[in-house]
Order: C-alpha cells, then sequence, then structure tokens
C-alpha cells in the first residue's frame, strides 16, 4: 500500500516537472507560436483560439508593430465570425494614414481589405480596393507591395478569362523574385511559379506549364514544405488532363486532396473534385464520376463559392436524374445550375466592368498621354532642331559673306598693292624731291647721307642683316647715329626701325613677284631670307605695310602667275 502511493506521488513529480519544463509563458510567445496556437484551436476550442488571437493583436500593438496587428484583427474576425472587426480596423488605418501617406500606408491596408474581399468572393469590390492600392503606389513606390498587388490582380484577370494578360503580368513578377530572392518569402515565389503553370495549362502550352510545374516542384522539395508538396501534385494533375493522361490525373490530384483540406482552400478543393470526376468521365467510369461531382455539390453546399466547374457538377448531376427518371431531383439541380450561373454572369460582368473603367482604361489613358507627351517632346525637339538649323543656316551664310567681302577687299588690297609696286619709285622720287631740309644740318652733309642712303637700299644684302642697328649703319655710313637719324626722320618720313621694316617688306614683295621658288618657301624661311627674326615678327610687319597676310598674298601671286 506504501509502496502504491510512492509511486503515485513520484508519477505526479515527474509529471508536474515535465510540465513546467514544457509549459512557457504566453508573454514569451512569438508571433508565429502565437498563431500557431491559435489555428491549432481555431476549431477545436473557440474560447482558447480567442485568447490566443487577442494576446496576439495586443502583443502587436504594444510593439507597435501594425502589420501583426492587422493579422490579429484577421484571426479575431475569423474566431468571432465577424468581418467587420477585421474591415473597421483596416479602414480606421486607412483614415489615419491617406492624408499623410508613406510606403506601407495606406496601401498594405486596400491591399488586405482586396484580400478579404477576394476570399469572400467578391470579386468586385476585391478589384476595386486593389486599384485604389495601387493608386497610392504611384505616389509612395514601394517594390515589395507592387508585385504582391500584380499577383493578386493577376488572378482576377485569370477569372475574368484574361489568361494571357495575367501569364503576362506574373512571368514579369517572377523575374522580380529572382532578380530579389532576399526581398521574397519563398511561398510567394512558389505561389507564383505554380499560377504560371496553371496558365500555360489553359493557354494548352503543356510544355511550358511542366516546366513551371517542376520548379514549383523543386522549390518544395528544397524547402522540405509539404503544403507546396500538395499543391504542386494538384497542378501535376492538372497538366496530365490537359494532356489525356487520366489516371495520373486522379492518382497526382487525390494526393493534393488532404494538404488542401487543412489549408481550407475550398475553391481549389472543389476543383480537385472536379478534375477527378472529369477525368473518371473520360474513362467511362460513370460511378466514381458522379461520386465525385457530389462531392463538388457538398462542397458548395457548405461554402458557397461558385465556379464553372460547380456548374458543369450540376449539369451532369441534372443529365443522370434525368437519365432516371426523377424529375424533381432533375429540376432540383437545374435550378442550382442556373443560380450559380446567374451569380457568375454578374460577378464576370461586374468585374469585367470595373477591369475595363477602373483598371485597364486609366492605365490606357495615362500610356496615351505618356505618348502624347514624347510625341510632343519630339515634335518640340524637333521644332527646336529647326531652329538652331536655320540660326547655324544664317551664321554660315552672314559669316560666308563676311568672308567673301573680307577675300573681296583682301583681292582689291592685293590689286592695288600690286599697280602700288609698279609705280612705287616715281612716287619715292616725287615724294624725295619735295622734302624740306632741316635748318641745323648743312647741305653738304645731307646731299651726302641720301646718297649713302640711297647706295644703301640698293644693295638687299645691306639691310637683309637681321643684326642692323642704327648705330652699326652710321658707322658703316662714317657718320653718328644722330645726324643719321635726323635725315632719314626728314627725308624718309619715318624712324630707323619702321624705315628697315619698309626696305625689308619691299624687298620681300619684289622678291616674291619675280622669284617663282622663293614663294615655295615657308613664310619663316621667307622671313629669315629678307631679314626678319621669325615668322611672326615677318608676318606682322607685312601686314602692317600692306594689309595682308603673306600666305594669302603668295596665293594670289600663284593665281595671278
Amino acid at each position: 500500500m506504501h509502496i502504491s502511493k510512492f509511486v503515485s506521488l513520484l508519477l505526479f513529480v515527474v509529471s508536474f516537472n515535465t510540465i513546467c519544463q514544457n509549459s512557457k509563458k504566453i508573454e514569451n510567445y512569438t508571433f508565429d507560436e502565437l498563431s500557431e496556437k491559435y489555428y491549432k484551436y481555431k476549431f477545436k476550442d473557440s474560447i482558447k483560439a480567442k485568447k490566443f488571437a487577442n494576446f496576439y493583436f495586443n502583443k502587436a500593438i504594444k510593439e507597435k508593430d501594425t502589420v501583426n496587428a492587422i493579422d490579429g484583427k484577421y484571426y479575431l474576425s475569423e474566431v468571432y465570425k465577424n468581418d467587420s472587426i477585421y474591415l473597421n480596423y483596416l479602414d480606421s488605418l486607412i483614415s489615419k494614414t491617406k492624408l499623410n501617406p508613406n510606403k506601407m500606408y495606406p496601401t498594405y491596408a486596400f491591399l488586405k481589405k482586396g484580400n478579404l474581399y477576394f476570399n469572400n468572393e467578391l470579386f468586385n469590390v476585391s478589384l476595386k480596393n486593389y486599384i485604389l492600392a495601387s493608386s497610392n503606389l504611384k505616389k509612395n513606390k514601394n517594390d515589395s507591395l507592387n508585385y504582391l498587388l500584380k499577383i493578386r490582380i493577376s488572378t482576377l484577370k485569370n477569372f475574368d478569362q484574361k489568361n494571357l494578360e495575367s501569364l503576362k503580368i506574373l512571368l514579369e513578377c517572377n523575374q522580380y523574385y529572382i532578380n530579389n530572392k532576399n526581398k521574397v518569402s519563398d511561398n510567394k515565389h512558389s505561389a507564383v511559379l505554380m499560377n504560371i503553370s496553371i496558365l500555360y495549362a489553359k493557354l494548352k502550352k503543356i510544355d511550358s506549364s511542366n516546366i513551371f510545374i517542376n520548379k514549383a516542384i523543386e522549390f518544395a522539395y528544397e524547402k522540405n514544405d509539404n503544403f507546396l508538396k500538395g499543391y504542386c501534385y494538384y497542378l501535376k494533375g492538372r497538366c496530365f488532363f490537359e494532356n489525356g493522361a487520366y489516371k495520373k490525373t486522379i492518382l497526382n490530384i487525390k494526393k493534393s486532396i488532404p494538404y488542401l483540406i487543412i489549408d481550407e482552400n475550398y475553391r481549389n478543393l472543389s476543383l480537385c473534385y472536379s478534375y477527378i470526376a472529369k477525368s473518371y468521365e473520360k474513362l467511362n467510369n460513370e460511378k466514381n464520376a458522379l461520386k465525385y461531382h457530389f462531392l463538388v455539390d457538398s462542397l458548395y453546399i457548405t461554402t458557397k463559392i461558385p465556379s464553372k466547374k460547380v456548374k458543369n457538377s450540376f449539369n451532369y448531376i441534372s443529365h443522370h436524374y434525368k437519365d432516371k427518371g426523377d424529375l424533381k431531383n432533375q429540376l432540383k439541380y437545374i435550378e442550382k445550375q442556373i443560380f450559380v450561373d446567374s451569380i457568375q454572369a454578374s460577378v464576370g460582368k461586374n468585374l469585367s466592368k470595373t477591369f475595363t473603367e477602373e483598371y485597364d482604361r486609366p492605365k490606357l489613358i495615362a500610356e496615351k498621354q505618356k505618348i502624347i507627351s514624347e510625341l510632343n517632346n519630339e515634335v518640340s525637339f524637333y521644332k527646336k532642331l529647326r531652329i538652331y538649323i536655320a540660326i547655324i543656316l544664317i551664321l554660315s551664310f552672314i559669316l560666308f559673306l563676311y568672308q567673301f567681302r573680307k577675300r573681296k577687299k583682301q583681292e582689291q588690297k592685293f590689286d592695288n598693292l600690286t599697280i602700288k609696286l609698279k609705280n612705287k619709285k616715281v612716287v619715292e622720287n616725287s615724294a624725295n624731291s619735295n622734302t624740306n631740309v632741316q635748318k641745323n644740318l648743312s647741305e653738304t652733309i645731307i646731299t651726302e647721307l641720301l646718297a649713302k642712303l640711297d647706295s644703301f637700299e640698293q644693295q638687299p644684302e645691306n639691310f637683309t642683316n637681321n643684326k642692323l642697328t642704327l648705330s652699326i649703319l652710321a658707322k658703316e655710313l662714317e657718320t653718328n647715329s644722330n645726324y643719321l637719324s635726323k635725315v632719314i626722320n626728314q627725308k624718309k618720313g619715318c624712324n630707323f626701325s619702321t624705315y628697315l621694316r619698309k626696305l625689308r617688306i619691299d624687298y620681300a614683295l619684289d622678291l616674291l613677284e619675280k622669284d617663282a621658288t622663293i614663294r615655295k618657301f615657308s613664310i619663316d624661311a621667307i622671313a629669315k631670307e629678307v631679314g626678319f627674326k621669325n615668322a611672326e615678327t615677318f608676318s606682322k610687319a607685312f601686314f602692317k605695310e600692306t594689309e595682308l597676310n603673306p600666305s594669302f598674298y603668295i596665293k594670289q601671286l600663284e593665281k595671278k602667275k
């Protein structure tokens, strides 16, 4: 008896210690742990689920974590079965942030509202919220939210039977996720890969569909994600169906069903039952076909999710009852078929209208305005270009006229110079004979110096010496610098430097006129030939005497000759 009590006590202590070791205060739970607890009790114990949902939300508020606060409100709306809890919180966020928006809000709140309406099959309202999110993104760019939004819009495009447009968006998203692996969660990228595969399958491009589903499968095994593997089975089954491999369709899709049930993805679960039913039809197995069509019906009764596949199942069941002669049930499923058809038509019509009027048309108008702006800029560019060309042409014409007139003037100067050179000696003699003699020099000295200067001028080697100075020349002429300077100033009408320059330039002109070989010399060589130290001083002196450049004068001489 004592031993039994002792054993019981020992077991109690061990159990208590185990509980204490494994227990963890709720305050220390992470958001992921709280989320797991919430989903654990969601269908089993609503009181505990509410407790964890409340704590999740309060923890987020305490930590000022708005993203997790939004998730907390979603859990509360689920557990209390009241979407207003979630929507009111999102609306309050939108109201607080719309006047002073940032990269995250109110865009994220509109996105979340759109997702809720999407899950509730209110696709038109969902799209309107996505459009509002998109509008905010134009003002405050956020690539992560932008591509999340694109994925949701592509899904709605898919529902609106715009498969090519949907595919184009998803391929763009896939490329973004490939280029930004660090910024993207694995689940989002895998979802894009799977949806691309579905769209290719719908478009009967089976090879492309298989490429993307195989990428998704590789992704699932790399991450060891059982849920992702489950979805991949479903997609693989759809590809087999499009390829006519109905047994493989059934096998793969059946493998996916448990994962879809756990994930509460009732839309895809309905599609699974429908594809299995259609596969059995193709295999002429009416019993199993009917069984899975009834599962589609059963799921519709629970979820009220309409689709084209649901309508097809009702059609099959109504024909079944018709064949049995059961008019009552036949009528029942015809009415169900009509009801689902009307809902789909209404949703499809509204969705198409919203896409056209609020999403596609504004995008087209924006694109049109962009093109018009570009064309206007192009027109403006060409207008400016024409103006610039006109200005350049006018300036070129003015420059041409200026150069033409300048050339004509130079040619006229050349002609005048040629005439002047012919008459030079007459002019000089005339000028010299009329010159007055300065009073303080004797007539004899002046006459002697003029005679010596005349002799000096007749011998070019005298004045082409570039080291010649007034004092050197005075010694050579056996006089003093003062006398010589006065005679040159009075009788030649200029100072010694100018006198020497004139002699040298006159000699250069005479040489160039008479000697074709000299005309072929460089300007520097000609300069040294006539007594200048370099081309620059020669060119300046030449221009001063003739108002022409040596090179131009030589060219004109060549033309004349």
